[in-house]
């Protein structure tokens, strides 16, 4: 079936909103939250519109080259956000998070180094679906799916520990935001086996949509308790 934009354009946009919202209001809030924050918005807008981009020119793989590498870069600033909202008790989350920086550079040098890492790239409706080199699929899967396990948990473990509730409120928003598109992906996934894992980066980044949401309601906590009266 031929491919639609309208999805990830709608979203794209909504996301790259939410981004710039952050940013022109960084002072009103803790701008070690605030920042990644941002950041992540920006990014699950860009692959809305690389998704776009690849599904309008199929035979230029810099555009799939440049959607992979922006979605390479949400796990690393999703555990450091976890590590921020941890702080600074669950220091190993800031360490995880470095570790999981270097990870995404390598991946990120891999991605533009081997045009053959992703052999080619096929729209359905409203998705791209990727078809990756074995080595590199798993490799890359197995760094975003543990990726996300760990900021996962890294909530937990910081929900458990903080005395702080608002903290524990922004935690609880990141884990909920995380398995809201996590969760149904796999569903998908298991639903749709004859696709293989060529469609997860595109359903994932669609599903993500939650996660926008529930990060979107984290920033008005952050708002609201800096201008709370005190």
């Amino acid at each position: 079936m031929r491919y639609s934009p309208l999805l990830a354009v709608i979203t794209g946009l909504l996301e790259f909103g939410a981004g710039i919202w952050v940013f022109l209001g960084l002072r009103f809030g803790r701008k070690r939250i605030l920042c990644p924050l941002g950041i992540i918005f920006l990014l699950l807008a860009g692959y809305q519109f690389a998704e776009v981009a690849v599904c309008g020119h199929l035979e230029n793989k810099i555009w799939t080259q440049l959607a992979f590498f922006d979605i390479t870069w949400l796990p690393p600033l999703g555990l450091w956000l976890a590590a921020q909202l941890s702080a600074p008790r669950n220091r190993w989350l800031r360490t995880a998070a470095f570790v999981d920086m270097a990870l995404a550079l390598a991946f990120s040098v891999w991605i533009f180094a081997d045009p053959q890492a992703i052999t080619k790239s096929v729209c359905e409706l409203v998705v791209a679906r990727y078809f990756p080199t074995a080595v590199f699929d798993i490799s890359y899967s197995l760094f975003y799916q543990l990726s996300l396990l760990v900021t996962i948990f890294g909530a937990a473990a910081g929900m458990a520990s903080s005395e702080d509730a608002v903290l524990r409120r922004h935690l609880a928003n990141l884990q909920t935001g995380l398995l809201g598109f996590l969760l149904p992906a796999l569903a998908v996934r298991i639903l749709v086996p004859d696709a293989g894992g060529g469609l997860m980066p595109s359903v994932m980044c669609h599903f993500a949509i939650v996660l926008a949401v529930s990060l979107f309601v984290l920033v008005l906590r952050e708002r609201r308790t800096v201008l709370k009266p005190s």
